[in-house]
């Protein structure tokens, strides 16, 4: 996991975004869609508050599902996502163009 190293580093709390049954306590759900069919993703209900700014990080952007889940799952609880930083993305799949115009930094590209 990267995000609770950056979190620290920049001075920000980390909430964690996890496949289903990973977290304690109430959650919300986000189903999206793979290229081989579907997945969830679940957050804690009271991670973020209306107005927290966030940064979303993972692993790979590849057909956007996953970050495209993570930007509904924090802004219909009134987050705001500021941005996405990925280390790996593939261009040749263009899923950035399913994230509604946020900004995405990928560190590196094939």
């Amino acid at each position: 996991m990267f995000g609770p190293s950056i979190a620290l580093a920049i001075g920000a709390k980390f909430v964690p975004l996890r496949k289903p049954r990973k977290l304690p306590g109430k959650v919300i759900c986000e189903e999206y869609e793979l290229e081989y069919g579907t997945d969830c993703l679940e957050m804690q209900v009271d991670a973020v508050q209306q107005g927290d700014r966030a940064l979303i990080v993972d692993d790979l952007v590849a057909t956007g599902g996953t970050l495209s889940a993570a930007i509904r799952l924090l802004e219909c609880m009134g987050a705001q996502v500021v941005e996405c930083g990925c280390v790996v993305g593939l261009p040749e799949v263009k899923g950035q163009c399913r994230l509604n115009g946020k900004p995405v930094y990928i560190l590196v590209e094939p």
